[in-house]
């Protein structure tokens, strides 16, 4: 396992910002608001409600540690005039230096191309870190949005992967991958 070490600070277009999750940043009200409100919607954060807000942010924390994390590392997705969070993008590792990243956004900040910003942002960073061979977005059958915020982000469709889904029988994940700049 890689154990990725995160930036000094923030990452930032001058749209999005993503930085850490922390506990003293409001993250955690920030999820609790998102959960009071019924904003879940498409699970664009992970395993809320079936955890507290604190346990996904130490998750989040414990994934760029390099300690046991469900959900891998995260950033956070920040919008300038916002108080909280907006949206996520996470990372975890798979064999021979592949890195899937995974993005989600909060229902009332969709379709503004703020996700594919913040995607594209994490993938450039990640791929400018030691031991990283492939970028990669694995993306399920059905979800154009998601593969729309792919493709604007600079991935490319690589192959269809079939699977087996035990509760729905046979679904096609796509793999979306990032060319990556050979580097001197």
């Amino acid at each position: 396992m890689t154990i990725l070490t995160a930036p000094s600070g923030t990452l930032t277009d001058s749209v999005v910002e993503l930085r850490l999750p922390a506990p003293d940043a409001g993250d955690i009200t920030t999820i609790n608001r998102y959960v009071e409100d019924q904003q879940l919607d498409g699970g664009w954060l992970p395993d809320v409600p079936l955890v507290t807000a604190d346990q996904l942010v130490a998750d989040w924390l414990a994934g760029w540690a390099g300690h046991q994390s469900r959900n891998g590392p995260a950033f956070v997705v920040t919008v300038a005039n916002e108080p909280g969070f907006v949206g996520v993008v996470g990372v975890s590792e798979h064999d021979d230096g592949a890195f899937d990243i995974g993005f989600g956004t909060a229902p009332a900040f969709r379709g503004r191309g703020l996700a594919s910003r913040a995607t594209r942002l994490a993938a450039d960073w990640l791929s400018q870190q030691p031991s990283v061979h492939t970028v990669e977005a694995l993306i399920g059958q059905g979800q154009r949005a998601c593969e729309r915020v792919a493709v604007k982000a600079g991935f490319a469709l690589d192959e269809a992967i079939p699977q087996t889904d035990p509760d729905s029988g046979d679904t096609v994940q796509r793999r979306y991958i990032m060319k990556l700049l050979a580097t001197s």
